[in-house]
């Protein structure tokens, strides 16, 4: 026997006392709805008027068809392993368990209905019937959007986190399945800090150029008496230029003659001219 039929027999052995429960409650169900239903309005129509006019359905089959279903549906949600969102599995659990009970009530009122001899619902029986198509409507079309949400998965997911698969009875040839990581939300990026603008620098003021009395003060300081103020002297003490190294030698010699001849004051002049 191989992996396949293994796995048949396995669901088909799980699944056979099912079918034979679900039988005659099947029946009983339908014909309590059907009978229901017909006792409120529901009956014969013509959905496509005018363009299948010999089409006709009993609209009293929609009540079986839509409670019972969608309570199965929902049961198999709420009770099944498979990882899915918090907010689908809680809203499968108690819309399962209000589906059964409004099954149960509309069994129960026809069954009340016909054993008091009654071929039509009062108005609150009516009004109960007439609804429950449109709240399986809207309860299916919720739990078949709560499953797709991706957004509710990533708040809490119950359920294995990894999918295993089903361990093979009998078959120990090959080696066993690896779990499967369930996809895990994109991890969010932190902002990027802004760059900080450069500062500018500020500007270097430029550096005064030395005047002729500035160099003055410099040939001063190194001036000896044994030293002859040239213009090449000049130049090498201060790295001026050719220029300014004549003005230089000039001033120095112009004050040197002035220290070695000092000028004679008016009254010293006449005194010598008299004598003369």
């Amino acid at each position: 026997m191989n992996t396949t039929e293994v796995k048949s027999t396995r669901r088909l052995a799980r699944r056979w006392p099912l079918l034979l429960l679900a039988a005659p409650a099947a029946v009983s169900i339908w014909a309590g709805w059907v009978g229901l239903g017909t006792m409120a309005g529901f009956g014969l129509v013509h959905p496509l008027p005018g363009i299948a006019d010999g089409f006709q359905l009993n609209s009293a089959i929609t009540l079986p068809i839509g409670v019972e279903a969608y309570s199965a549906y929902a049961l198999g949600t709420w009770l099944t392993t498979r990882p899915m969102p918090a907010t689908a599995r809680r809203f499968a659990g108690w819309s399962s368990l209000v589906a059964l009970l409004l099954g149960l009530v509309g069994q129960v009122v026809y069954h009340v209905l016909t054993t008091r001899g009654l071929d039509k619902a009062p108005l609150s029986v009516v009004v109960f019937v007439a609804c429950l198509p449109v709240l399986v409507l809207g309860a299916g079309a919720t739990l078949h959007h709560l499953l797709g949400d991706d957004t509710a998965g990533d708040e809490t997911v119950q359920g294995h986190s990894t999918v295993r698969a089903e361990a093979v009875v009998g078959d120990d040839s090959g080696p066993a399945p690896e779990p499967v990581a369930a996809p895990q939300p994109p991890a969010l990026q932190a902002p990027r800090p802004k760059p900080k603008p450069a500062r500018r620098r500020a500007a270097k003021k430029p550096t005064p150029r030395p005047t002729v009395e500035n160099y003055l003060i410099q040939v001063r300081a190194q001036l000896t008496p044994g030293v002859e103020p040239t213009a090449a002297w000049c130049r090498q003490a201060t790295g001026c230029g050719v220029s300014t190294s004549h003005k230089l030698a000039a001033a120095l010699a112009a004050e040197r003659m002035e220290v070695t001849n000092p000028p004679m004051s008016g009254t010293t002049a006449r005194g010598q001219e008299a004598a003369a």
